[in-house]
């Protein structure tokens, strides 16, 4: 599934919906999540719902399991009696599931249907017009006994860039991977795929690396004039003239229109990452950002605890305490030192808390199950 058809053709038009409505992207992130989670909302409560059924169950799953280790022990020397044996208790697992109307799988299903637009969600986040993006595409040089494997295969995957206006498309690099000798030109293109974008290759910017992935916020870059000569021409285009054996990278660098939007504390809803690249100062608002995401996991999970009966087995009751306590500064950890924008982190924090609310609404009303007599 191409997830970036998806951004583009659903998450990316709602988000000019509500920025028009509200006249900031912020606000627009903010609408955004609030409609993607009440439309979720029916597979997040048969999720929790599921969840909290299984709960329910475990004691009565706990003496299903017991009585079988000790069968198992009990024949564990008798190889075709303990297949038979394990065979026997799947059949009854299941029939207790079927006779109880639980699927022990069905936490997850809710989850692997909201999976492709959580991807599409954080594609738009992550790309224009919230920071710089690039269409890149490699150049290997060959020297002249490598000749004969000189090959130029089609565009580059596509970008969607957004522009100031909120105008979108989707551009490819023409070319796209090339395997070129030394001593040959090479002009590259930006084209179209769909859209009403219009001029934008008036605005790329054209940048060599030797990296296959272009980031705003490396500094670092090496000098490829030795490699390659990069010429800007008239009709926005650029030639590529490879003179020494080598790899490189042809970036078309397409602006990040609103990288510099501000919103409440955010100075950037593109900015990414816990400290600037350029002055090396923390990044108050993405710290806190994270901040406030790791408080809407730890809320989440004391909601759900406190809603849900104790495991019996004292190491698993153990392990659940831990993981309530260590899980929350983990994830914000990785969250902190990933690059991840802060018009991303600003859905998680919002998501979290609608979350823990949609969590709270369902799991305050305690579960009642009947259990058939044969099963006791």
């Amino acid at each position: 599934m191409d997830f970036s058809l998806l951004t583009y053709h659903l998450i990316l038009p709602l988000l000019e919906f509500f920025k028009n409505c509200f006249g900031n992207h912020g606000w627009a992130i903010i609408a955004v999540t609030i409609f993607v989670k009440v439309a979720l909302y029916p597979l997040t409560k048969k999720q929790t719902e599921s969840m909290q059924k299984m709960q329910a169950l475990q004691p009565k799953i706990k003496i299903l399991q017991e009585r079988f280790n000790q069968q198992k022990e009990r024949y564990k020397d008798k190889p075709a009696k303990l297949k038979e044996l394990q065979a026997g208790f799947q059949k009854d697992m299941m029939e207790f599931y079927q006779t109880n109307k639980v699927n022990p799988l069905g936490g997850c299903f809710p989850m692997l249907f909201q999976l492709p637009i959580l991807i599409a969600l954080f594609w738009a986040f992550n790309g224009s017009p919230f920071k710089p993006v690039a269409i890149t595409v490699p150049v290997e040089i060959l020297n002249q006994e490598q000749a004969l494997s000189e090959q130029k295969k089609g565009s580059s995957n596509p970008v969607i860039f957004v522009g100031s206006k909120g105008e979108k498309g989707r551009l490819v690099l023409n070319p796209g991977d090339v395997k070129t000798p030394v001593g040959r030109e090479i002009t590259y293109m930006v084209f179209k795929l769909e859209g009403n974008v219009n001029g934008i290759t008036k605005n790329v910017k054209w940048e060599l690396s030797d990296k296959p992935y272009y980031n705003p916020g490396d500094l670092v870059t090496k000098d490829l004039s030795n490699l390659a000569d990069l010429a800007i021409n008239s009709d926005a285009s650029a030639t590529l003239k490879v003179k020494k054996e080598g790899r490189i990278y042809l970036n078309a660098i397409l602006p990040g229109g609103s990288a510099d939007e501000k919103f409440l504390f955010i100075s950037g809803l593109g900015k990414t990452g816990a400290f600037d690249p350029v002055t090396k100062m923390p990044n108050i608002d993405v710290i806190v950002l994270v901040f406030l995401f790791t408080l809407t996991i730890w809320l989440s999970g004391k909601i759900t605890t406190g809603y849900s009966p104790p495991p019996s087995d004292e190491k698993q009751a153990a392990m659940q305490k831990m993981m309530q306590k260590m899980m929350p500064p983990m994830v914000g950890m990785m969250t902190l030192f990933f690059p991840v924008p802060a018009g991303v982190l600003l859905y998680f924090v919002v998501s979290g808390l609608i979350q823990a609310l949609q969590s709270w609404m369902v799991l305050r009303k305690p579960m009642q199950l009947k259990l058939s007599a044969n099963q006791d």
